[in-house]
């Protein structure tokens, strides 16, 4: 099984430059070497390096792209992106395969409203990261972000980020706007938080009335990230950034990864075309207005997370 079935990493981690993952031992997921006391969590999670893999092409070792003197092959080794299954063997003659079919661990949701203990339960066993909406359109805190943030955490949904639906027409600032939420999260549920905010860039009757000031306003938002020591994202479609701000080519803080819409019940990123200096995304939303353990959702696909 190239995906090691169930398995999921909780942290990535080194043994001697190597690039491992924190995984279950008694779970069986790791083949290669484990290593003690580099790992979050209870004595069972130990950073596993050099893992085995098996692909169409022939068996390998899971270990980074920049270190694999074969060929690569994403898909079959859990971790993050880079780190993926390397072949050195002449490669297998069969028909090429179709790649792997996306896991568990790569779908999630975002929500606007509050995640109760047992919807968080209901979710976990299907969703790997969930993101609360943090900041209202209306020029508020949305203080359900803290309850979802909680219930997630403890039923063990790994990524927990938060979205933030800004307004721009509001007397407050861009940076005051972010300050107030990360105060907030900081003060209510800072642990329950994996620390990024994703910039939802949604709806021009939200925006001001003309291209040049809402680019004006949507630079101080992406500035105001790292003045209030926030790891960024930025959800947006192509549609939507050019109503905005005018064009597809308009770029700024596109450093930060990228959330995009298309609700083609997808989950891949086939269809991704750039935009607003984006070449490759990070999530799609591929799905919107649905409903996942009796709760109202967006789903989203993320190999990434």
């Amino acid at each position: 099984n190239g995906t090691l079935g169930s398995c999921s990493y909780q942290a990535t981690c080194s043994v001697r430059r190597t690039e491992g993952v924190c995984v279950s031992i008694s779970a069986g997921c790791c083949s290669g070497t484990a290593t003690s006391g580099l790992c979050p969590g209870n004595n069972d999670i130990k950073c596993c390096t050099n893992n085995k893999c098996n692909t169409p092409y022939g068996s390998g070792t899971c270990m980074q792209t920049s270190q694999c003197r074969g060929k690569s092959y994403s898909g079959y080794c859990t971790g993050p992106k880079d780190l993926q299954c390397c072949v050195t063997s002449a490669p297998n003659p069969s028909p090429t395969p179709n790649p792997p079919s996306p896991t568990s661990s790569d779908y999630g949701v975002d929500v606007s409203a509050a995640m109760s203990s047992s919807t968080a339960s209901c979710m976990a066993k299907t969703y790997s990261f969930v993101i609360p909406r943090g900041y209202r359109s209306s020029g508020s805190v949305d203080t359900n972000v803290c309850t979802t943030l909680n219930n997630a955490k403890s039923a063990g949904i790994k990524t927990r980020d938060v979205y933030m639906f800004p307004c721009p027409t509001c007397s407050a600032s861009a940076n005051s706007q972010m300050a107030q939420m990360v105060d907030y999260i900081n003060q209510h549920c800072k642990s329950s938080w994996s620390g990024r905010a994703w910039l939802d860039i949604e709806g021009s009757q939200y925006w001001k009335g003309s291209s040049s000031a809402n680019q004006a306003w949507y630079k101080d938002l992406v500035d105001s990230c790292s003045k209030n020591h926030v790891r960024c994202g930025v959800y947006s479609s192509s549609s939507q950034w050019s109503a905005i701000f005018g064009s597809t080519s308009f770029s700024y803080g596109s450093s930060n990864p990228l959330w995009y819409a298309h609700y083609d019940g997808k989950a891949s990123f086939s269809d991704f075309s750039s935009f607003g200096g984006w070449h490759s995304p990070h999530a799609k939303q591929y799905a919107g207005d649905t409903t996942s353990c009796s709760m109202g959702v967006d789903k989203n696909y993320s190999p990434n997370f």
